[in-house]
């Protein structure tokens, strides 16, 4: 490989890196939802105040798919090969379907009004509103890029990373008896036999 490729090749981020790329815009989205991202009026006669609507009640769906994301990186960071390969695909879906609940809410703040006034008069049909987006969805929208983005970079770089330590493994099981039973140092030594002379190093 000469020096050109390799430095147009990206580098693979590290479990700290990648760690960051996702949780933080993943606290901040969460956040964000109790902002407001849509306000208006609604023409209908029995509810005709400004309604203010958060990010929560207009896609309650991103807080749980930014869960996913947060779940899904826990299984990046400690998994295995297989598990990792499962995880990489549901942080990436997970991050984009967070961020299309939150571009849809910020380019149709009407129908995001009308369906909170439906909701809180408790009909099935939306009435006729008016509705415009805040600052703070389209702060979410970008957040919620930059989570989509973050994931990605992460499920690359996993295909990179290793598995636990192997501290974290168990260690071999103790012998069993004739039954299956499992043998302990205490057996052994009611036994008559000495444990101690199994685990000393051969004398030549």
């Amino acid at each position: 490989m000469t020096v050109t490729e390799s430095t147009r090749r990206p580098r693979a981020l590290d479990k700290k890196r990648a760690a960051l790329v996702v949780l933080v815009p993943a606290a901040l989205l969460l956040g964000l939802t109790t902002r407001i991202w849509a306000r208006g009026e609604s023409r209908d006669v029995l509810s005709q105040a400004v309604t203010e609507v958060t990010g929560g009640a207009a896609a309650p769906g991103v807080v749980g798919l930014t869960a996913v994301c947060v779940v899904a990186l826990l299984g990046l960071m400690t998994g295995g090969r297989v598990i990792r390969a499962v995880a990489a695909v549901v942080i990436v879906l997970a991050s984009l379907g967070a961020l299309a609940m939150t571009l849809l809410v910020a380019l149709r703040p009407v129908g995001t009004v009308a369906d909170a006034v439906a909701r809180e008069l408790a009909r099935t049909t939306a009435p006729a509103a008016t509705g415009s987006s805040t600052a703070w969805v389209w702060s979410a929208v970008v957040v919620a890029a930059l989570l989509a983005l973050g994931a990605v970079l992460a499920a690359v770089s996993s295909r990179s990373w290793a598995g636990l330590s192997g501290r974290y493994e168990r260690g071999d099981k103790p012998a069993g008896g004739p039954r299956g039973e499992v043998r302990t140092t205490w057996d052994e030594l009611s036994e008559g036999g000495d444990p101690t002379l199994r685990d000393a190093p051969d004398e030549t």
